[in-house]
């Protein structure tokens, strides 16, 4: 059976207790660590049971030499080894994309050639394409620069148009078939058209 895990958002940089408990969440909370989460715009923290299991930040300290305009990091993300494999890192990468593409921003991530598994997954993505390598400052080891494809910038410079959010109060065109809504059965788990 899986785990119940519960997701807490952020929208400021973490302090005192809670900075603590999610800089435990890091492999190494260096002085880099602790100048992200001071820039921290977007905080999603995994929970199982009330304990901190994962950790994804969005923020505005980037160091990276990249060409976006208003880049904003998601850097950060952090899941305890016991509960890996079980889709919170997917669930917290999709949910600071969309915090930084709802902001206006543009979305980069940064990933340590080395790291095959993030490499893999970017590489699969039809919503990442690498912008550019170079050498890490802190690491001095290759490092890439991923942009996402559904920012504006990356879609302007594609020679497409930028995707626009639907606006409140949106009137969808005629013809198009309204969802009903659902009745649950005394079972709570079979919902029906009611």
């Amino acid at each position: 059976m899986l785990p119940n895990i519960e997701y807490s958002l952020s929208y400021s940089a973490p302090t005192g207790i809670e900075r603590d408990a999610l800089s435990a969440l890091a492999l190494n909370p260096d002085a880099r660590w602790h100048e992200r989460m001071d820039h921290a715009l977007f905080v999603v923290t995994a929970l199982h049971e009330g304990t901190r299991v994962g950790l994804g930040i969005v923020h505005n300290a980037v160091t990276a030499p990249t060409e976006a305009p208003r880049p904003m990091e998601l850097g950060g993300m952090f899941v305890h080894p016991a509960y890996r494999r079980l889709g919170i890192r997917q669930y917290m990468a999709e949910a600071r994309l969309t915090y930084a593409l709802s902001m206006g921003g543009t979305p980069i991530t940064v990933i340590d050639n080395r790291n095959h598994a993030s490499w893999g997954y970017y590489e699969r993505s039809p919503r990442w394409t690498p912008e550019r390598e170079y050498t890490g400052y802190f690491t001095g080891l290759p490092m890439t620069i991923w942009v996402s494809t559904e920012s504006s910038w990356h879609r302007t410079g594609m020679g497409l148009a930028p995707l626009v959010p639907a606006q409140p109060n949106t009137v969808l065109p005629q013809g198009l078939h309204r969802a009903r809504p659902l009745a649950f059965g005394p079972d709570q788990d079979n919902a029906v058209p009611a």
